[in-house]
């Protein structure tokens, strides 16, 4: 694939960061239909797989790579909703969330070793002023009751499979279009997920339909907009980008929820805006 050109690659990074802020309003969508877990996470991926197979190509994917890499991607993504839901279940919001946004380090780390590309000294430098800028906004020390441990295993867990699915979302730009790799990988996390759906409470119809509006604008949109950016942008620039999703997040809790304000949140904020300032000025590779 070609080497893009600095203005295509900021136009990339501005599109990841623009799906990321859709997604940090994911809490107020849960907050609103009162359904999470498995139950949450099936509805949404087979909304997002349904609303978004229209603009898929009249053809099906070629060659075991790609099916390789929409079966992996699928997994990942139905892995990582199961444990991180069971994260923010469990324990401590800010750990699990916390524990869960390790991911972009993880990619930093597999990029030389999957793409061959070395990431940039901004990215390395902004990977841990991301995380710190994190610590700040979620408020670590007042992170309260629960199983702190266990929850920072299953963030952690989500992790691992949130960066593979970043990765293998990666390397899949290279032969499928951004509508191949949505739609196909959110049917497989879909059919992965319903046992576990099924065995769990059913929703009301307000609470399906309230998720299956956050599937259409922060699946079906955002993912499509997230993976034109990624075809553009490598792989640990985009993680460090994500950090924008839990900023939101904070941000739409106090506005909209009235949640408490961590006393450091606005300089965690800056931290991670400027990182993410950082990283988009770096041109293509």
């Amino acid at each position: 694939m070609s080497a893009d050109s600095p203005s295509t690659a900021r136009r990339g990074a501005l599109a990841i960061a623009a799906a990321a802020s859709i997604w940090g309003l994911w809490g107020l969508v849960i907050h609103a239909a009162g359904v999470g877990g498995p139950v949450a996470a099936c509805i949404v991926m087979f909304t997002v797989g349904t609303f978004a197979a229209p603009t898929l190509p009249k053809r099906l994917p070629r060659g075991r790579l790609a099916w390789g890499v929409l079966f992996g991607t699928g997994f990942a993504d139905a892995c990582n909703a199961m444990l991180y839901f069971e994260a923010l279940r469990r324990g401590p919001m800010p750990v699990a969330v916390l524990s869960h946004y390790l991911a972009p380090v993880l990619v930093a780390l597999a990029t030389p070793l999957v793409f061959g590309q070395r990431p940039s000294l901004r990215v390395w430098l902004s990977l841990p002023i991301s995380l710190l800028g994190l610590a700040l906004l979620l408020d670590l020390g007042g992170a309260g009751e629960g199983d702190v441990t266990t929850t920072a295993l299953l963030g952690a867990g989500s992790a691992v499979f949130y960066a593979a699915q970043l990765v293998l979302q990666k390397r899949g730009g290279e032969t499928l279009s951004p509508a191949e790799l949505l739609v196909w990988h959110a049917w497989i996390a879909g059919v992965l997920l319903l046992p576990f759906a099924l065995a769990g409470e059913p929703p009301s119809l307000t609470s399906a339909a309230w998720l299956m509006l956050g599937a259409v604008v922060g699946g079906s949109f955002a993912g499509s907009v997230f993976l034109w950016g990624l075809r553009h942008v490598d792989a640990a620039r985009a993680g460090v980008l994500t950090y924008v999703e839990p900023m939101v997040g904070v941000a739409a809790g106090v506005l909209v929820l009235q949640a408490p304000l961590p006393a450091l949140a606005p300089l965690g904020g800056a931290l991670i805006l400027g990182a993410g300032w950082v990283v988009m000025r770096e041109g293509a590779r």
